[in-house]
């Protein structure tokens, strides 16, 4: 399983912290979890291609997390692009109102000319992929409903958060995983709800029991800040700060 961060921040500018996603490929698929503006920008630059994604995950429709999936859908209009499978996206309830919407603002130049467009709008479930692989979802704690991703393949175990604050669904996606990627939005003493601090996500971790925790979603606030001391209270795993095109294999 090869993951790269294709975002690690948020919507405010930060240099080598760019709006969420993340590129996994595995079980012969190319999957991405989430979209924020430029992630087929930096899709490009981690060597993916946008013509060849086959699955795409949003965790929710905040615009740091799903912006991209109109230029995605548009790019996928091209003429003369080679032919290609369906293209599922997947999301929590409201994802086909969002496709619906941007698609009349941007006068229909998102609908598919030549290949298939699937919406599948999920709650707490399980799919099954191909080659035994799997991915879970289930209900974070967020200001808007938002999913968790679990992704079992190839033997490895991966959980991503998406946009969360304390829960034990976090935790629960997070167990005996080879990878756990988390949010960590802002310091500890300037907690935000609905977001987590380097402590809480060094607990959560620990509660987990997961191989390699990797966080992500870092606003600016961060600068000078010493992130792995406050995670280190609780964790003593391996530890990632990701920034944009943080490659991983599992």
């Amino acid at each position: 399983m090869k993951v790269t961060i294709l975002g690690a921040g948020t919507a405010i500018p930060a240099r080598g912290r760019s709006p969420s996603g993340v590129f996994i490929e595995a079980a012969g698929e190319r999957l991405l979890f989430d979209a924020g503006p430029g992630t087929l920008q930096r899709l490009h630059a981690a060597g993916g291609n946008l013509f060849r994604l086959d699955r795409v995950f949003l965790t929710h429709y905040h615009l740091d997390h799903c912006l991209d999936l109109a230029s995605l859908l548009f790019a996928l209009r091209i003429p003369g692009r080679p032919p290609r499978a369906p293209l599922i996206v997947y999301g929590p309830p409201g994802l086909k109102r969002l496709y619906r919407r941007l698609n009349s603002a941007l006068s229909g130049w998102l609908a598919p000319r030549d290949y298939a467009l699937r919406l599948k709008e999920l709650k707490e479930s399980t799919l099954k992929l191909g080659k035994g692989a799997m991915v879970r979802t289930r209900w974070m704690r967020h200001s808007a409903p938002t999913l968790g991703y679990r992704v079992e393949a190839d033997g490895k175990r991966l959980a991503y958060s998406g946009d969360t604050d304390r829960c034990d669904a976090i935790v629960e996606l997070g167990r005996d995983t080879h990878l756990l990627i988390l949010e960590c939005s802002v310091p500890d003493e300037r907690k935000v709800e609905g977001h987590l601090t380097p402590t809480e996500c060094g607990r959560i971790a620990a509660a987990a029991n997961c191989r390699h925790l990797v966080l992500t979603h870092f606003y600016p606030v961060f600068k000078g800040y010493d992130i792995r001391r406050r995670v280190r209270r609780a964790f003593r795993g391996r530890l990632t700060l990701a920034q944009d095109l943080t490659s991983l294999r599992v």
